[in-house]
């Protein structure tokens, strides 16, 4: 069972016992024991599970003869952390009371956390039902006309403060913050910290912008995929693969010549639940030091501790994977009584020797050419099949 339809299946069985089952403990199982509100009843809206005991009770005493039928229409789900999702669906409700048939459609939004490993409902909202016949009231259809309003605000608040908190907890090292609706495709909000981000007016179109603008802060070795990344076909992919967020790595241009710094662009993905657009918490953020670290560090890996060639794991690596490409040429080379160098001169002045004969080799082969150090005294080359010479 995926994630969606374990979230699902939390709304089927909240509605199965408010009004199939009438089922108290059913209800209680899907709700969250932090309930920031749900509209119940002519007394609206309640924060507590004792509340929803309370109004529970007396609804069924008032409902007793009426028999309720659940249909569901659209249902589309958003995960807005690993924690937090919101639920929008189409509910239709058939009342029946003897020779009286009331069929009510009503649209829910819900917010879900995730305790304990199990989904639980901390906030509802649902809109005024559209009957089509007169009708009695079939609880607990009739809180939502009284608590629309309150509900709207309450789970408006509940979400965009978890964006704010989030936007707080990564703004103190960004480089620049925007608020994006993709729905509309345009800039709703830009906050910059460094001169190295241009301002960006609201409204502004945010493909648009982007294409016209790319070659201003993004190294021309990033920019194709920076598009693929930032388009927004490939956002609305994302949203509809429940991705959380998009991010990449790339080389900001620096105010001189051929400067730059190591950014991150990461775009979190969230759905207005009130009006549904699509809309994204962008920002950019320096990782100029750790990427540089990190670069080095990979180099370290990846190469030769005295020689700036591959190592014989990376060099081994490398042939490999081209040699799946295509076919090549492999040479290994060795420097004759090499031994007799460090053992007369000594260990450094027989490295300086290395050093110089790799420095050769690179001077000698394509660019494209893979060369390492096999071990002691012994190189491997290796020419791809496309490999020139120079």
């Amino acid at each position: 069972m995926t994630e969606e339809d374990r979230i699902k299946e939390v709304l089927y069985r909240f509605e199965d016992g408010g009004l199939i089952s009438k089922d108290q403990d059913k209800i209680l199982s899907c709700l969250s024991d932090t309930i920031i509100g749900i509209g119940i009843g002519e007394q609206g809206f309640v924060t507590s599970q004792n509340d929803i005991i309370e109004i529970f009770t007396a609804g069924i005493k008032e409902e007793n003869e009426v028999s309720h039928f659940l249909d569901f229409g659209r249902t589309e789900i958003r995960l807005l952390r690993e924690d937090m999702a919101v639920l929008c669906a189409d509910v239709i409700v058939t009342a029946k009371c003897q020779e009286t048939v009331t069929k009510s459609r009503f649209s829910q939004s819900l917010t879900l956390m995730k305790e304990k490993k199990q989904w639980k409902i901390c906030c509802l909202h649902a809109s005024t039902p559209i009957v089509t016949e007169e009708n009695i009231e079939a609880y607990p259809l009739k809180f939502a006309e009284k608590t629309l309003q309150s509900l709207r605000e309450k789970i408006g608040e509940e979400v965009y403060a978890v964006e704010e908190q989030y936007r707080m907890a990564v703004l103190s090292d960004t480089i620049a913050f925007y608020i994006v609706n993709f729905s509309k495709d345009i800039y709703e909000k830009c906050q910059l910290n460094s001169k190295m981000c241009a301002y960006v007016e609201d409204e502004t179109p945010y493909e648009q912008y982007v294409r016209e603008h790319i070659s201003e802060y993004v190294a021309v070795e990033d920019r194709e995929a920076y598009l693929q990344c930032f388009s927004l076909k490939n956002i609305n992919r994302a949203f509809q693969n429940n991705e959380q967020e998009v991010k990449y790595e790339y080389r900001m241009l620096g105010g001189k010549e051929g400067s730059f710094i190591w950014v991150m662009t990461v775009i979190r993905l969230i759905t207005d639940i009130v009006t549904g657009e699509r809309k994204g918490i962008m920002y950019v953020k320096n990782i100029d030091d750790s990427k540089r670290q990190q670069i080095v560090m990979q180099k370290r890996a990846e190469y030769d501790t005295i020689l700036s060639i591959y190592n014989k794991n990376t060099f081994n690596l490398r042939v490999e994977s081209l040699s799946k490409q295509g076919s090549g040429i492999f040479m290994i080379l060795d420097i004759d009584d090499f031994k007799t160098i460090n053992d007369t001169f000594g260990h450094p002045f027989g490295d300086k020797v290395l050093i110089i004969i790799a420095d050769i080799l690179k001077a000698t082969f394509p660019e494209n050419a893979v060369i390492g150090r096999l071990g002691g005294d012994e190189f491997g080359i290796f020419l791809p099949e496309d490999c020139g010479r120079k």
